[in-house]
């Protein structure tokens, strides 16, 4: 760049949109030293018809159409790369200038390698420090665009999508000129369209002193616009073909990784959900329905759809934006040409191939350096959209028998080494987070139900309805010890929650996360470490008298997936109870959220405490502005957890009028439980008179402080549910007069300190204590009267010659349950079926 032209300033001057008109207009400048004059620019984005815009947030609107305005001006930034940079139009944050700066700085990164340009210090947005940032609510009709380039991996993502019955609408976005390709495809694909034209400034096109010239992230580019089509035409997603292989670079160059396809990675894709998601909307995404694939499991998968071979192509010469484009869909010369080929050619027979390229490109040996580049054997991948050097040696391999006589195949089969290895690695399944939980399923070819109780049986059932393709396995501990070790076999696994997901070797998929990435009715989660099934119940039981369509789901309710097996009205609430198993990897939080209490738990599930806290506090991890949290405020963790939270924060009720309250929930915790009810109650702004109506009403569920009657004058309470120490000693709070306690069960470590304090305080002398944390719970035997047993029905008959007379027996263990039996339930079911046994001889 000679010196009269060297810029100074790259200047994002305005934007408008004139719906009026269905266009947009984004305006820059170039400034240059030595009194040059200046360059300025104009893209227009023409939309196809008229959208209305009084729905979205004015804000929203502004955000959206600002980070066009940054996007589409590295077409114009790259002529000179200037040092400075200014935003005239809308001021941003720093985060938001972080983001910026890293698209420009990766987004360049090959342009940069051509043109021996060092970024290091090169590209820095400007923010301003008290610019608000928010996240907007939008609602949105449940469909999708869908990003046609012409490619087989877009019309894979549009056909998977039509044969999972989603509703979807092509989005073509034609630079400059129409893409006869584009158009053909869609209409192949008989689904609606709409056609984004862009026109780039006319003078991008001329000569220009000094300028620079080559590659720009154009993929970041169409994610944008489609973010915007998406605001003005109301859809909740836009879906991409962007495959897993696109994760892998170029060649290094100034210690950074240079990827041709760095706005199609995982890393693009992180970064821009989380940049909408934060400063947009989260009411829309973008996201890649083919990430989890190498594009060798897309080509096998695009290899049935023969409808498209004679007008697909993702040859670039087709998409030349200001040259004369061929005549052929495919030139049989460049590394795309020779990819694809290669690619194919594991699926498709000669025949085929060639009526598709016009010729084997096996046989061409003027190829054989472009198949050096692709195949790895070269100086470096090329610069243009090409997979991995070990699925492109995988797919030879594979076409070893059908091209047997080739010069390429004759050349290169002998270089590679363990085949084997590479066709199993590139058809592994790599699943990512940016993937919505309810399309992870789309395009898999066999999954593992690990776990096959209640939610597994449900699991299969949504599976089979939804998903029939799918090849399912069932895997549980009663039909094989060795269950785990069959998961390496699948593509991906519906995991139980009660399996910890430090034992899942592959990717997986969970119940909640597929119902609560598919719901978009109020949902109520409720968690807390005691008490969230009789308050999640009360709430349903609150909402249900005042008349709401509402239906129970989650850890005690029905499995969730089974409220999808039918289609769900669009006024019905949800009650989830969340156990920490369910919400340890949630990826999605309930509109309103609860959470009782905290204290030690499941540490053998978790790990340790701090995990098992963490696990529930994700409860409120995915909530905005326009959630609810409900929390207790005499809970030292839950307040500090609340300063946190981005929802509207309540405390439990204090304003009720509990005068006369008739209730049969008894104790300290269950006034808790109720006051956290009556906050979820008053959000729905239910009457006082139908909320006692209800918890008048409300019966206590099964061995939760559960009366069992009274046998030989002695009261057996049932508090089965109780198994850390903290919820014993709200028991032992609660129930007067006791005579005799059962303690003990699966041993996780837990401080029984406080525990024993409680039962001398209390004068509790009868003591039964189950192995094997029984036989830690006391420091001191001096003061009891303790019968240690494994015997359920040894320990109802020692309650029955100890227990005096009008006392109570107390089934409260302080201690899991699983030592002796499969679950609390079990526990409770055999002390009552023993308390009546034996009432007869107790007599």
């Amino acid at each position: 760049m000679t010196n009269s032209h060297k810029a100074k300033k790259f200047i994002f001057t305005s934007y408008k949109l004139e719906p009026s008109k269905t266009r947009a207009i984004f305006n820059y400048a170039i400034e240059f030293e030595n009194k040059q004059p200046s360059l300025s620019f104009s893209e227009t984005i023409i939309f196809p018809r008229k959208f209305s815009v009084k729905n979205i947030p004015t804000g929203l609107l502004e955000n959206v159409l600002s980070s066009v305005h940054l996007m589409l001006g590295i077409s114009y930034y790259k002529l000179y790369c200037p040092p400075k940079i200014i935003i005239k139009s809308k001021p941003i944050s720093k985060e938001q200038a972080e983001f910026w700066s890293t698209v420009y700085k990766k987004g360049l990164g090959e342009f940069f390698y051509q043109n021996k340009i060092d970024p290091s210090n090169l590209i820095k947005f400007p923010f301003a420090n008290k610019v608000k940032t928010s996240s907007y609510s939008l609602k949105r009709k449940e469909r999708m665009l869908v990003g046609i380039g012409g490619g087989k991996d877009s019309i894979v993502v549009g056909e998977l999508l039509k044969e999972n019955n989603k509703d979807i609408t092509a989005l073509l976005i034609a630079t400059q000129k129409s893409s006869a390709i584009s158009e053909a495809v869609v209409a192949k694909m008989e689904i609606p369209a709409l056609k984004i034209k862009r026109y780039l400034d006319e003078k991008i096109f001329t000569e220009h002193l000094g300028a620079y010239n080559g590659h720009i992230p154009i993929s970041a580019v169409f994610a944008w616009l489609g973010y915007l089509t998406a605001t003005l035409y109301d859809y909740s997603h836009v879906a991409v073909g962007n495959e897993y292989s696109s994760n892998f670079g170029n060649i290094k160059y100034k210690k950074e990784d240079i990827n041709h396809q760095w706005s199609k990675s995982l890393e693009f894709e992180n970064l821009f959900q989380n940049y909408t998601k934060k400063f947009l909307s989260a009411d829309i995404l973008y996201f890649s329905l083919l990430r989890p694939f190498y594009e060798i499991r897309i080509a096998e998968m695009f290899a049935k759809y023969k409808q498209y071979f004679p007008v697909f192509s993702s040859c670039n010469r087709n998409f030349k934006v200001h040259e004369k484009r061929p005549d052929t869909l495919w030139c049989g010369e460049c590394a795309k040409c020779v990819f694809v080929f290669t690619m194919l050619s594991a699926f498709l027979k000669e025949k085929e191939l060639v009526s598709i390229f016009g010729k084997n490109l096996y046989q061409d040996k003027k190829l054989l350096p472009m198949f050096l580049d692709v195949l790895g054997f070269g100086k470096m991948k090329p610069f243009d959209c090409v997979g991995t050097f070990d699925e492109a040696q995988a797919a030879l391999y594979l076409a070893r028998e059908n091209f047997k006589d080739t010069f390429i195949m004759k050349y290169f089969l002998p270089k590679i080494k363990n085949p084997k290895l590479l066709v199993e690695k590139v058809f592994k399944f790599n699943i990512t987070d940016t993937l919505p939980e309810q399309f992870v399923l789309v395009g898999a070819r066999n999954a593992l139900i690990l776990g096959y109780g209640k939610e597994g049986k449900m699991t299969e059932e949504y599976l089979k309805k939804y998903f029939p393709k799918i090849k399912i396995t069932i895997a549980d501990k009663t039909l094989d010890p060795n269950y785990l070790k069959i998961q390496k076999n699948f593509d991906i696994v519906s995991k139980t929650p009660g399996l910890s997901k430090r034992q899942v070797s592959v990717p997986y998929i969970t119940a909640t996360n597929i119902f609560l990435s598919q719901v978009k009715n109020i949902v109520i989660g409720v968690t807390g470490t005691k008490g969230k099934s009789t308050t999640s119940a009360l709430i349903y039981a609150i909402l249900k008298e005042a008349g709401q369509k509402v239906s129970f789901l989650g850890n005690i309710g029905t499995p969730m997936l089974g409220a999808l097996m039918k289609p769900i009205d669009k006024d019905e609430i949800f009650v989830i109870e969340l156990s920490s198993y369910q919400l340890d990897d949630i990826k999605y939080s309930p509109h309103i959220a609860l959470i009782l209490n905290l204290f030690p738990e499941h540490m053998d599930y978790h790990g340790s405490v701090e995990k098992y806290y963490a696990a529930k506090k994700n409860i409120i991890k995915f909530q905005n502005k326009d959630d609810y949290f409900i929390y207790n405020s005499q809970n030292d963790k839950l307040k500090i957890l609340a300063k946190s939270a981005k929802a509207h924060k309540l405390t439990f009720a204090k304003d009720f009028n509990f005068k006369n309250l008739n209730t049969a929930l008894k104790g300290k915790h269950n006034e808790q439980n109720i006051k956290a009810a009556i906050a979820v109650a008053k959000i729905f702004n239910i009457s006082e008179s139908d909320i006692k109506k209800a918890i008048a009403k409300f019966k206590p569920l099964p061995h939760r402080l559960e009366s069992l009657g009274k046998f030989s004058d002695i009261l057996f309470i049932d508090d089965a549910i109780s198994t850390t120490p903290e919820s014993t000693i709200m028991a032992l709070e609660t129930i007067p007069n006791i005579g005799t306690i059962f303690l003990g069960g699966t041993d996780r470590g837990y401080d029984f300190t406080e525990l024993e304090k409680c039962l001398r305080k209390k004068k509790i002398k009868n003591l039964v204590l189950f192995p094997d944390s029984g036989q830690r719970i006391l420091k001191s035997k001096a003061g009891f009267n303790i019968l240690e047993t494994s015997s359920m029905e040894e320990a109802v008959a020692f309650a029955y010659k100890n227990t005096p007379k009008q006392m109570t027996c107390l089934l409260s263990t302080a201690s899991p349950s699983y030592s002796l039996w499969k679950n609390f339930e079990e526990k409770g079911e055999q002390f009552k079926y023993w308390i009546k046994k034996l009432s007869n001889k107790a007599k």
